[in-house]
């Protein structure tokens, strides 16, 4: 079909009519997926409850994973902003407190994982969207991964550099293989929470302050 042969408009030409149009449909994805899993979600719905013309929605994403991915991008940068203000707070108010590298990033992944535990269809989303062959779709989730990337090496200051690339890949693997196990019934939550605070101690546990 002709919307399969077109490629999506950049974000970065999209006038501001069109960029509220596009974050439309990717809130109203949001706002459905809690209702829903993925699998069950079509771009016709999304498009309608949103008030965005179909046609339109395809100019701006390429297939349903596109429009997943964008979505899911959103919400975890708005959940990575919070969680990052509400870290810095706590941290504020505990000066008196020891706490390092392991204090922040477990205290970043505790809130982070408690956000997947309230809604557990976004950690279905993230299952769905990291096997999709959409190009864009990686696309949106590299610059994903790169956010994520600066966001936990800013909580691991004072860790050598050396140290810091092969601890974000321990966690991030446990964090990806932890939710999946979880939202498939193989690991209690509970469980998972705990094998994920275990690695993030095994690795930076030594560059807490004493």
């Amino acid at each position: 079909m002709a919307k399969e042969e077109t490629l999506p408009q950049p974000v970065s030409t999209m006038t501001p009519a069109q960029l509220e149009r596009r974050r439309r449909l990717t809130d109203t994805v949001i706002e459905m997926i809690d209702q829903m899993g993925p699998e069950q979600l079509q771009m016709r719905d999304v498009a309608e409850r949103s008030g965005v013309a179909l046609g339109t929605a395809y100019r701006y994403f390429s297939s349903k994973d596109h429009l997943l991915a964008a979505a899911w991008a959103d919400w975890q940068r708005r959940l990575t902003d919070r969680v990052r203000a509400e870290v810095s707070r706590d941290a504020s108010r505990n000066r008196s407190a020891p706490g390092g590298a392991c204090t922040r990033v477990q205290a970043f992944l505790s809130r982070e994982t408690r956000a997947f535990q309230r809604h557990p269809n976004f950690a279905r989303l993230v299952a769905y969207v990291e096997v999709s062959s959409d190009p864009f779709a990686s696309e949106e989730l590299a610059g994903l991964r790169s956010d994520n990337f600066a966001t936990l090496v800013a909580l691991m200051d004072g860790v050598p550099a050396d140290v810091v690339r092969p601890a974000m890949t321990a966690i991030n693997a446990t964090l990806g293989s932890g939710l999946t196990a979880w939202i498939c019934g193989r690991l209690t939550f509970a469980d998972f929470s705990r094998q994920l605070e275990e690695v993030v101690r095994l690795i930076l546990g030594p560059y807490d302050q004493a």
